[in-house]
């Protein structure tokens, strides 16, 4: 375990199940930086600014500097911005729109060059009405927050996530999805380790999401670890995050 110089942090359903910490939390996020040159926490969340994901972690009593957090929310405009967009139509919530524009970049429905969509828990189809009157270049993208079907709360229970509203505006634009920004799209690692002297292989990633976190961690060369009741035969496994107590005692 000590071989690891970054270990990276799922959030939704690893570090916290809704508005209650998973057992054990602090104490492996604690011996996570005794035995890790870096830590970081990235999440799919696209509804809330990391602002307000970083104010959650805090009030939950999780330690943290800002700059180890990495929102889907702060990525997403990141990627607009390096990508070159001025304009783009945006089907997610305001913070997710703020965030946009805070790097200059127009969310409006005024010759948009891409539609990015992200989690609105709002959201209703009527939502869509204007977007299927606009138009669009020939060439525009659609680029994605993620797919996730669903994302897990209190007690066990999960609601459902980007993925149908994605699967919604695939409909109405008759237009496949052109860019996954978050997991598991491995650039999400790259971009959380860029200008760190750290290797893939001295990466791990620890998530509750086989086809999430997992995928992201073997695309980009690191380990993963699965916290889940089945088990995989190309990860390790583990029943709970305390679990990792035991393991990176050893």
């Amino acid at each position: 375990m000590l071989k690891y110089k970054c270990i990276i942090f799922d959030l939704d359903g690893t570090i916290y199940f809704g508005e209650e910490l998973a057992d054990g939390a602090n104490e492996v996020i604690k011996r996570a930086r005794e035995i890790s040159k870096k830590i970081f926490f990235v999440t799919n969340n696209s509804a809330k600014s990391r602002k307000q994901i970083f104010d959650k972690l805090k009030n939950l009593g999780i330690e943290l500097n800002i700059e180890e957090l990495y929102t889907v929310s702060y990525i997403m405009p990141k990627y607009l911005q390096n990508s070159g967009y001025k304009k783009v139509y945006c089907v997610g919530t305001e913070e997710l729109k703020s965030e946009i524009e805070n790097l200059g970049i127009e969310a409006c429905s005024n010759n948009p060059q891409a539609v990015v969509v992200g989690f609105n828990p709002e959201f209703k189809l009527h939502d869509l009405d204007e977007l299927a009157n606009i138009n669009l270049p020939k060439n525009y993208k659609l680029i994605i927050a993620n797919r996730e079907r669903t994302y897990p709360v209190d007690n066990g229970y999960k609601n459902a996530g980007a993925g149908p509203i994605v699967a919604s505006v695939e409909s109405i634009l008759n237009h496949n999805v052109d860019v996954v920004v978050g997991k598991p799209n491995s650039k999400m690692i790259e971009t959380v380790v860029s200008g760190l002297d750290i290797k893939p292989n001295e990466i791990c990633v620890v998530g509750d999401s086989y086809s999430s976190d997992i995928k992201m961690a073997q695309d980009y060369g690191a380990d993963g670890i699965l916290i889940t009741k089945d088990k995989k035969d190309d990860c390790i496994c583990i029943e709970k995050l305390s679990d990792l107590l035991e393991m990176w005692n050893d």
